[in-house]
């Protein structure tokens, strides 16, 4: 099954690439006016509907489902369209009535319309409506969304999951608005929901849906003048890849942040991953360092660093939790600890730490660095 936003309807439902569901939705913010065969929200939706089918000329007539927040007063024939205990040929003969004896000028073209059609055609079209009244209010689909998931909602982030569960289909709706996506399937949406939920449970952590924002050069000139920049820059690592450090810089910073926010981790669990982050560098850069000979030029530590850099970016196993398999969150974690986070300070030049150093003493005295002459 897919779904399509305002192609022939509010929404369409697809099976096998043929419309098999059109479904209009009504939402009042305030009480609503009885749902009734004069009502102003049924003769448009009737003759949204029309106009739909005068495309699909010699297809099987989809469902035409109108879901609304109106209801249908006790005793209202519409009632007889509800899913069950339907009697199409008395509503049939209710909406001629209204169609010919109402003096709304809003509807009057649109009740034309429908006594234009032949009177076959009328009762496959009543026969093909079912309505859903008295909908939710949107303020209310919280409750909704808990008891469709049930038991497999996370038990303390209940809200948060619905948050990122709501965000995430709201960009899928501009998508779906602006035709960037053509459908969604109902496979889509399960994937999405079962892999969130997997990602709340024990030994995992939910990704920031902010994480997946685009990175772009503008967005890292806020970062170029940051300590791990200057360390990136002394073992001459090119353009590209320090715009792609410095997104990890920012994704990093950006995700931790949230898990702090949002109390899915405690600041133990993160000192803990960056005392194992300081682990890994530690054995690649003493390891790296104890090769340096006295007489190595410049360029022979740059690329000295530039071995410990990629094999670090290569091949860290540290885990803030064990199920979270996130590489830019490792890389991005070097680079705070390159920026001088918590103790543990890392580089990766082997004079990094003079390096340091200097830049210190430039602050104090405020001298302008040329990173260059260093």
């Amino acid at each position: 099954m897919q779904l399509r936003l305002e192609t022939l309807d509010d929404i369409e439902f697809l099976h096998g690439g043929q419309p098999s569901e059109l479904l209009q939705t009504k939402h009042h913010s305030v009480p609503a006016s009885d749902l009734t065969v004069n009502n102003v929200d049924l003769w448009r939706t009737i003759n949204s509907w029309i106009d739909a089918l005068g495309s699909l000329s010699g297809q099987t007539l989809p469902v035409l489902r109108l879901l609304t927040t109106s209801t249908i007063p006790d005793g209202g024939v519409l009632a007889k369209l509800r899913p069950f205990d339907r009697d199409v040929d008395a509503v049939l003969a209710d909406l001629e009535s209204a169609a010919r004896d109402s003096k709304s000028e809003t509807t009057v073209n649109w009740r034309k319309k429908f006594m234009n059609m032949s009177g076959s055609d009328r009762r496959d079209l009543v026969d093909a409506i079912v309505i859903y009244d008295g909908a939710p209010a949107a303020q209310d689909i919280d409750g909704q969304l808990k008891r469709a998931l049930g038991y497999g909602l996370p038990r303390d982030h209940v809200t948060l999951f619905l948050e990122y569960l709501k965000g995430w289909w709201s960009g899928i709706s501009v998508r779906l608005l602006d035709r960037s996506l053509p459908a969604i399937t109902a496979e889509d949406v399960r994937v999405y929901v079962e892999d969130r939920l997997d990602q709340f449970k024990p030994g995992n952590l939910p990704v920031a849906p902010v994480i997946y924002d685009p990175f772009s050069a503008e967005d890292a000139e806020f970062y170029r003048e940051r300590r791990f920049v200057a360390q990136l820059l002394w073992i001459a690592l090119d353009e590209t890849r320090l715009l792609k450090a410095i997104r990890d810089y920012h994704r990093a910073f950006t995700q931790r942040s949230e898990w702090l926010r949002r109390h899915l981790v405690g600041e133990v669990e993160i000192d803990r991953f960056a005392f194992a982050l300081h682990d890994e560098w530690e054995q690649v850069f003493d390891a790296a360092a104890a090769r340096v000979r006295r007489e190595d030029s410049e360029e022979d530590l740059a690329r000295t660093g530039m071995e410990i850099f990629e094999e670090l970016c290569k091949s860290s196993k540290a885990r803030v939790r064990e199920r979270f398999d996130q590489p830019w969150l490792n890389r991005g974690t070097f680079h705070q600890l390159a920026d001088g986070y918590g103790p543990f300070q890392i580089g990766w030049h082997p004079e990094f730490g003079k390096r340091l150093e200097s830049l210190l003493v430039d602050v104090v005295t405020g001298t302008d660095v040329d990173d260059s002459d260093h």
